[in-house]
């Protein structure tokens, strides 16, 4: 049998010094956005009931979580999303707070990548929750708040695309197709596998509306969009979405973000719980989507408690190698001695290095023998002083 001991298995990694650093870095500056904002921390559990995950509007198949069983038999899985769980603790521990309820997370999630989509199985996320919430002003403040979060991180170029769930919706219910049908045409769409889309359209027949799908890309851009995407028969729901989303636009272009702002009508997301404005943001010198979000105000229901709600999930890893990358992180204080205790001083130099840590001195205790290698190990490290511990006290040499 082959010995896997060495390597970490396919869409895990291993994260060293300087990567473990900018993603504390990442975590850092979102949470405090967050919490300037009125957001409060709170921990799911890693490992989760697969009920918790398994319905329709969660948009995972079980193929693709990673799922164990307990002591008892029952089913688990290692949670593919944070939105689910939240929605679950709110339901069954928050029942009587005060709404609406505004939370954040900084977590990891598990999901089998099965394409080439550039993202691990296992990722780091941090976003928020704003529940119990409706209407633009919500969806202002979600939106803004991931915006000024990614601001927070880096200055690297940043666009948002926003579209609304309602529009992507009425065009498939004018199909007359299956489910079935329609999940193959959201599956198409999301991936941009325009040539499969088009195999399913020719078989549904030409019209107005398989006319539309097919040239979604094309429905990018500014206000102009919406007012095409009104020419289109798509009923009073239809029209509802596209008059909500130009609202929201220019409430956006208002509040100072019209060039990072861009309605994009071809947006769908795997997971289904959406009903309202959908979201994603891109960074220069990212390969994915940054940030992820949008309305789910249908999702409370499903765990016991009826509440509008809308968030976002940013991807806490990719926005870490951005910032790593441009030199962004914030200065990290590091040791700038080593204190060194001759044969019969040992504990006295792991004394004398406390104090120094308690005077917001960082040091490390040498673990050598000999001074010379203190030094030379010294150099490597870029410390320039020694504290040697001996019968004379305690004196300083710089390397």
């Amino acid at each position: 049998m082959k010995n896997y001991s060495k390597i970490t298995p396919e869409g895990t990694k291993d994260y060293l010094a300087q990567e473990s650093r900018a993603i504390r870095c990442a975590e850092k500056r979102l949470s405090t956005v967050f919490k300037s904002k009125g957001y409060e921390k709170v921990m799911t559990p890693t490992i989760e009931f697969f009920d918790v995950f398994n319905r329709e509007s969660s948009g995972y198949n079980p193929e693709d979580l990673y799922s164990l069983t307990d002591s008892y038999g029952r089913l688990l899985v290692l949670r593919p999303d944070s939105t689910l769980p939240i929605a679950r603790l709110v339901s069954t521990r928050f029942q009587n707070a005060r709404l609406p309820l505004r939370l954040y997370y900084n977590q990891n999630v598990f999901v089998r990548q099965k394409n080439l989509t550039g993202r691990n199985d296992e990722a780091t996320q941090s976003g928020i929750e704003l529940m119990g919430a409706y209407g633009l002003r919500a969806d202002l403040e979600v939106i803004t708040t991931a915006v000024e979060a990614i601001e927070s991180c880096t200055s690297a170029d940043f666009k948002l695309e926003i579209g609304h769930a309602g529009f992507f919706k009425e065009l498939c219910n004018k199909l007359n197709v299956s489910d079935e049908t329609v999940s193959e045409i959201y599956d198409c769409v999301e991936s941009r596998n325009f040539v499969s889309l088009n195999n399913i359209l020719d078989k549904i027949g030409k019209s107005d509306i398989t006319d539309c799908i097919r040239n979604l890309p094309r429905y990018f851009g500014g206000l102009e969009i919406i007012e095409k995407a009104k020419e289109i028969d798509l009923g009073d729901e239809g029209q509802k979405s596209l008059d909500y989303l130009k609202e929201l636009y220019i409430l956006l272009c208002k509040a100072g973000l019209e060039d990072k702002i861009v309605i994009d009508l071809s947006l769908v997301n795997r997971t289904n719980y959406y009903t309202g404005i959908i979201f994603k943001g891109y960074l220069q010198g990212s390969g994915v989507s940054v940030v992820s979000g949008g309305r789910y105000d249908s999702l409370g229901a499903e765990f016991g408690r009826d509440m509008p709600s809308t968030g976002f999930g940013i991807e806490t890893g990719a926005l870490a190698t951005v910032m790593l990358n441009r030199n962004e992180l914030d200065n990290e204080k590091l040791p700038e001695i080593i204190v060194f205790g001759e044969k019969d001083y040992i504990t006295d130099a792991l004394a004398y290095s406390k104090e120094l840590r308690a005077k917001g001195i960082y040091c490390e205790n040498s673990t050598f023998e000999t001074i010379e290698e203190t030094k030379e190990y010294a150099k490597t490290k870029n410390i320039s002083k020694i504290c040697i511990i001996d019968t004379n006290g305690v004196r300083e040499e710089i390397v």
